[in-house]
């Protein structure tokens, strides 16, 4: 359990300086498959923590809905409700940096681990639309 608090802590962390002002997508898969896509570039001790299955609607991160939900017991996000998708950041830039260095995490890896992801969600959210527009 403590591992999905600490990916909670990496991953809301890495978003909130990848995207200062953004809020965190939690539908629809998107933050499944862009987690699965930026995988390699994720810190070393978290790499092999999360597994994907496939399923009727994609690609889906099987730890995802456990971590979501202690980003928002440890008051990172917002409630990750299904009706809504995206949850709020609640930490700001400073707090983020010192989860980080609470995991040890180098500031320079987790920036780019962070731009990655945002890349990948950006990704995931252009190619829903397009199907969407199909």
């Amino acid at each position: 359990m403590r591992l999905q608090y600490e990916l909670a802590n990496y991953l809301v962390a890495t978003w909130r300086i990848a995207r200062p002002t953004d809020k965190l997508p939690t539908s629809h898969g998107v933050l499944d498959r862009a987690l699965e896509k930026a995988l390699p570039m994720m810190a070393p001790q978290f790499r092999t923590a999360l597994s994907f299955v496939e399923t009727s609607i994609g690609r889906l991160c099987s730890e995802l809905p456990d971590i979501l939900r202690a980003a928002q017991e440890s008051y990172l996000t917002s409630e990750p409700n299904p009706t809504y998708r995206t949850a709020d950041v609640k930490i700001d830039a400073a707090i983020a940096l010192d989860l980080l260095d609470q995991l040890a995490i180098d500031l320079d890896d987790a920036k780019v681990f962070g731009l990655e992801l945002a890349k990948r969600v950006d990704e995931e959210v252009k190619a829903l639309r397009e199907a969407r527009a199909a």
